[in-house]
C-alpha cells in the first residue's frame, strides 16, 4: 500500500509543479489509474499535513537548482537498472528524498547484498523512510493510519 501512496504522492507534486492548485488535482484519474480512495486520502493527507515545508519546496527559486546529485562509482552504477535510478532521481528531484537517504540506500543495498536494485527496491525504500512503514509487517512500524483502520 505504502509503495502506491508514493506512485501518487509522486503524480500530486509533479501536477503541483505544472503550476496547478492541490484543489485542481483529478481525483478521478487517480483513481481510474487504479488507485483506492483509501490510498488516495492518505496521500493528499500526507500532503497536506506538510504545506508549509511543500510551499517551501516547490517554488521555482527552490526547484531550479536543488545542487549537485550523486554520481555512481562504476560498481554502484552496476548496482542499480537503469529505471531504478531514473526514479530515484526523480523522487530527489520532487524533494520527496534527499541525498542522505540515496546514501542510505546504496548503503543498505551493498551491506545486505543485493545484486540489482530495481524500482520496486527503490518504491519500498522510499516507503520505509517518507512514512516509517515497516513492509515487512512488524508492529509498531508506522505513524500513519492504513485505510482500514479505525480511531475509537
Amino acid at each position: 500500500m505504502y509503495e502506491k501512496i508514493i506512485e501518487i504522492i509522486v503524480y500530486v507534486i509533479a501536477e503541483l509543479r505544472h503550476h496547478k492548485n492541490i484543489n485542481d488535482i483529478d481525483i478521478e484519474e487517480l483513481k481510474q489509474l487504479g488507485y483506492t480512495k483509501a490510498e488516495i486520502s492518505t496521500a493528499f493527507s500526507w500532503l497536506v499535513d506538510r504545506v508549509e515545508m511543500a510551499e517551501k519546496l516547490y517554488t521555482p527559486e527552490h526547484t531550479e537548482h536543488r545542487g549537485s546529485f550523486r554520481v555512481l562509482h562504476d560498481v554502484e552504477k552496476e548496482l542499480f537498472t537503469d529505471e531504478a535510478w531514473g526514479e530515484l532521481i526523480q523522487l530527489q528531484s520532487l524533494g520527496i528524498v534527499n541525498s542522505e537517504h540515496i546514501e542510505m540506500l546504496i548503503e543498505r543495498a551493498i551491506m545486505t547484498g543485493i545484486e540489482i536494485v530495481e524500482c520496486q527496491h527503490v518504491k519500498n525504500f522510499v516507503a520505509h523512510v517518507v512514512f516509517n512503514a515497516n513492509i515487512n509487517g512488524s508492529p509498531n512500524s508506522r505513524f500513519m493510519l492504513a485505510g482500514n483502520d479505525t480511531i475509537n
